[in-house]
């Protein structure tokens, strides 16, 4: 089956996943808005050399100012920018250009019309190759300038190495992303310290709740007195609580009450039955009787039944049960001796396996009684010549009483059925009337009464074993 999230880790991981799609918006917002401001800027220093060199062009006319311009332009020692000049006419014929350009062009524009004056910007491959993919941005202006070249119109082109450009980019990016991985790790853990306090509450009410079972109706869910959602939620189960805990007590003063008012009137009428079969019935009259009295016998039985697990239930709910310390060996030992008997009879063996010395508190009749209720299932389904063992072992702080019988086993579809109450599991080999399907029942009540419990492990064809489980209170 698979694992879902936990509430907490959804509410944690929903609210992380809106906070980084936020920080992620905005270290996009912020280098978009980095990047339109530098290339901005980077576009208007272009445009102040390039008035630079149109006021040199047009003071006198001479080409040693220019020169001495481009010299200087191209020489910054501590500016990471590397600036490329070049003045052409609008054929393309050269006129001057920057030392840094070596053998290289700028490329002509084709964007600029002939007879119209206009400014073009764009990126371009880096004169002479540079590195690979390295780009530069050019600004190419068309103007008409008097010169030593005479009147004429002229294109003014600088470019710029878009390097250190790309570098800062990359340089504010990385602080950004920096940044955000810190502001992230702070508001995970932020999310995390304030959604599990804030869930606190609701870690107490589920381990009260879980410890609330038809043993323990008399517990309830903590209230904090704020009138929260919590605080409303608690109240309500504990009303529901409450409604549950009367109405099994009246179904369990219903069962008592009816088992006692059958006990009486059935103990009456075996006893007339006892009497008229004394007084020589004849036959088929006795076998008739003899049937109707084996009947009230079973009923007898299911009506005392009935009695000890509404007490169980009565009284695991009171929590007055179970102050006496048990030697589990011993009790063992004496049950095995008066079951063997009924074994010899039946033809089974009934066997000692490994039992350890272990004490438990709790009440003697009952987990006789239950021990009882494990032989004589054993005994009922064992056929002749098969085996019944019984062991005892202690291990971290519990005892296992284990009772193991060669029968024919249960389909693993009736394991979870058959400590139900009047539940029998079909065998056309056991008669109608052997056993009242309370037996189980009345071991699991015993189990959980004594904070215990009871399971089976069996297969069709190999038998069966079913083994109770107690706290103990150590080795005798």
């Amino acid at each position: 089956m698979r694992k879902t999230l936990s509430i907490r880790w959804k509410l944690i991981l929903s609210t992380f996943a809106g906070v980084l799609g936020i920080v992620s918006g905005l270290i996009v917002t912020f280098q978009v808005r980095t990047y339109e401001h530098m290339l901005a800027e980077l576009e208007k220093t272009l445009e102040t050399k390039c008035d630079e060199v149109l006021t040199v062009l047009g003071k006198d006319g001479s080409p040693l100012t220019l020169e001495t311009l481009l010299a200087v332009e191209t020489n910054y020692r501590f500016s990471p920018y590397v600036y490329f000049y070049q003045i052409s006419d609008v054929r393309g014929r050269l006129r001057m250009k920057s030392s840094n350009l070596g053998d290289a062009t700028l490329p002509f524009p084709a964007g600029l019309r002939a007879g119209v004056s206009r400014v073009l910007i764009e990126n371009t491959a880096y004169p002479g190759g540079g590195s690979e993919g390295e780009l530069v941005r050019m600004r190419s202006e068309r103007v008409r300038a008097v010169s030593n070249w005479g009147a004429e119109d002229l294109l003014v082109q600088i470019a710029v190495s878009l390097r250190p450009f790309q570098a800062a980019m990359h340089g504010y990016l990385l602080h950004a992303m920096e940044s955000a991985v810190f502001v992230l790790g702070a508001v995970l853990f932020l999310l995390w310290f304030i959604t599990t306090r804030s869930l606190r509450p609701v870690s107490l009410l589920t381990r009260r709740a879980s410890r609330i079972s038809a043993t323990n109706l008399s517990e309830r869910l903590p209230r904090s007195g704020t009138g929260d959602e919590l605080d409303q939620l608690a109240a309500v189960v504990n009303d529901m609580l409450d409604r549950l805990q009367r109405s099994l007590h009246q179904m369990e003063q219903f069962t008592s009450d009816a088992a006692h008012q059958l006990r009486t009137p059935l103990t009456r009428v075996r006893g007339e039955l006892d009497l008229i079969l004394r007084d020589g019935v004849t036959e088929p009259i006795r076998g008739e009787l003899e049937r109707v009295q084996e009947e009230l016998e079973r009923l007898s039985r299911a009506c005392g039944r009935l009695l000890l697990l509404a007490r169980l239930d009565q009284e695991a709910q009171d929590g007055t049960l179970f102050t006496d310390h048990l030697n589990l060996e011993e009790m063992v030992d004496d049950l095995m001796e008066q079951m063997m008997p009924l074994a010899h009879e039946k033809a089974v063996e009934l066997r000692r396996g490994p039992v350890s010395r272990v004490e438990v508190r709790g009440s003697k009749p009952l987990i006789v009684e239950a021990l009882l209720n494990l032989l004589d299932n054993a005994m009922r389904v064992t056929d002749e010549g098969g085996t019944i063992e019984v062991s005892l072992t202690a291990s971290a702080g519990n005892a296992t009483l284990a009772v193991k019988d060669s029968g024919p086993g249960i389909p693993p579809d009736e394991q979870a059925k058959i400590f139900r109450r009047f539940y029998k599991i079909p065998r056309e080999r056991l008669d109608a009337d052997e056993g009242t399907g309370l037996g189980l029942s009345i071991v699991k009540a015993i189990a959980e009464a004594h904070d215990g419990a009871v399971d089976v492990v069996s297969a069709p064809g190999r038998g069966s074993c079913f083994r109770l489980s107690l706290p103990s209170n150590g080795t005798g």
